[in-house]
C-alpha cells in the first residue's frame, strides 16, 4: 500500500522511496489533508531550519497545553532543545560547551566495559539493552553510582512518555511521577558535585556558576533533558545499526577486521536509516522561503529523512545536539561489545508507534 503521509512512513518497514519522491517535488507544499506545511529535500530541509521565524514552539505556547502546571511542563520550560530567545542562550552555550570537552576515548573504554557485561542473549533482552546502556553511559558520565543507573534509566524512559502526543493519560501521570523523581535525583547528585571532579555534571555546574546560570532555574531540568535526549535518538541509532548488520551480513567480517571503521559504519546509519525522521516548525511571522509565502502561525512539518544529510537523529541547525558525538562513541562501543553475541542471535523487527522516531522492536526470528 502506497505510503500515505510522513507519519506513517516513520514506522513502514521501508519507507525511502517515499522518501525520495518527496525530495523531487516542491520543497515547500501546503498538504491539506494534515493542514500543515511540508519541507522536503535537503534545499526545503535547510531553509526552514535556518530560519529565524520557523521557531521550535507555537508563538505563544512555549509549553505543550497538556503540560501546563505540570513537573514534567516546568522541565519543559527549560530546555535549551526545545526553545529559543535570549534567555536559553547561555545555558545552550554552557551545555554545549561542557559536552565538547567529554574524553571520548575514556567514555569508549568505559562503555566497553559495562556494556560487556551486558550482553543482549536474545531479542527481548536487546531491547532493553539498546534504550538501558545508552542511559547508563550518560548517568556514569554525569557521576551517578551505577547502582542508581537503573532507576535513572526507568524514570527517564517514562518521562519521555510527556514529549510524544501519542502517550495515554497512565503514561503521561507515570511521566509527571518519574519528572519529580528525577529532578529529587539530580537535586541530591548536585549537592555532592563538588566530590565529583571529572564529570560531566561538574563541568556544567562550573559554567553555569561562572555565567550565573543557577539563579535561572533551569540547571536541574537540563540535567534531566541531557537523559530525556539520550533515550529515543541513541536507541535508535543502535536498533538501526543492529538492523544494519543484519541486512549487510558483510559489513559483520569487515568491522571484526578493522575495528575503526565502526564510527564510519554509525554515521551511514545515521545518514541512511536515521533514529528521527521528521520534527516541527512553526511560524511566529509570514515567511516567504524558496519564493513560496508561508502565513504566520502555521505549522510546517520537516521531513528530515527526505533530506539525505547525516546526523539526522541529533537535530539541526539552531537546535543540532552537541551531544552527537558522544551518542556516535556509546553506540559504537556497545556494538563492538555486542557483535559476537548479535552475529548468531535470529532477529525479526517492527518499529515502535511514533510520528518521527525509528525505533525497532525486535522479535526471535528472521527478517531476511
Amino acid at each position: 500500500m502506497p505510503l500515505a503521509d510522513p507519519f506513517s512512513a516513520v514506522t513502514h518497514a521501508a519507507p525511502y522511496d517515499y522518501y525520495r519522491r518527496l525530495a523531487e517535488g516542491p520543497p515547500l507544499r501546503f498538504e491539506a489533508s494534515l493542514d500543515c506545511w511540508l519541507a522536503t529535500g535537503a534545499v526545503g530541509v535547510q531553509a526552514v531550519l535556518e530560519h529565524p521565524a520557523c521557531r521550535v514552539r507555537p508563538p505563544g505556547q512555549a509549553v505543550p497545553l497538556n503540560l501546563a502546571g505540570t513537573p514534567c511542563g516546568a522541565i519543559f520550560a527549560e530546555l535549551v532543545r526545545m526553545n529559543e530567545g535570549e534567555r536559553h542562550a547561555v545555558p545552550k552555550q554552557v551545555l554545549a560547551r561542557a559536552l565538547g570537552q567529554v574524553d571520548l576515548a575514556r567514555l569508549h573504554e568505559r562503555v566497553m566495559q559495562f556494556a560487556g557485561d551486558r550482553v543482549p542473549a536474545c531479542a527481548a533482552q536487546l531491547n532493553e539493552a539498546i534504550f538501558e546502556l545508552p542511559l547508563f553511559a550518560m548517568a556514569d558520565l554525569l557521576g551517578f553510582a551505577p547502582a542508581q543507573w537503573p532507576a535513572l534509566a526507568a524514570w527517564t524512559r517514562d518521562f519521555v512518555a510527556c514529549l510524544s502526543p501519542l502517550s495515554n493519560g497512565e503514561q503521561l501521570a507515570g511521566a509527571q511521577r518519574a519528572a519529580d523523581a528525577l529532578l529529587h535525583g539530580f537535586s541530591a547528585l548536585l549537592r555532592e558535585a563538588d566530590a565529583l571532579p571529572g564529570s560531566l555534571l561538574h563541568d556544567i555546574v562550573t559554567g553555569a556558576d561562572a555565567v550565573g546560570w543557577q539563579a535561572s532555574g533551569g540547571v536541574l531540568a537540563n540535567l534531566v533533558g541531557l537523559l530525556s535526549q539520550t533515550c529515543d535518538a541513541t536507541a535508535g541509532l543502535l536498533g538501526n545499526a543492529v538492523v544494519a548488520l543484519r541486512a549487510q551480513p558483510e559489513l559483520s567480517a569487515q568491522l571484526r577486521a578493522a575495528p575503526r571503521l565502526w564510527l564510519a559504519m554509525l554515521r551511514e546509519v545515521s545518514r541512511h536509516d536515521p533514529a528521527i525522521h521528521n520534527t516541527r516548525r512553526y511560524t511566529a511571522d509570514a515567511v516567504e522561503l524558496l519564493g513560496v509565502r508561508i502565513p504566520a502561525g502555521q505549522t510546517i512539518i520537516v521531513v528530515l529523512a527526505s533530506a539525505g544529510q547525516a546526523e539526522s537523529g541529533f537535530g539541526h541547525g539552531r537546535h543540532a545536539c552537541p551531544g552527537q558525538s558522544i551518542a556516535q562513541s556509546i553506540a559504537t562501543a556497545c556494538l563492538q561489545a555486542w557483535a559476537g553475541a548479535l552475529e548468531g542471535m535470529p532477529l525479526a523487527w517492527r518499529y515502535l508507534p511514533s510520528l518521527n522516531a525509528r525505533i525497532p522492536v525486535f522479535a526471535q526470528g528472521d527478517n531476511a
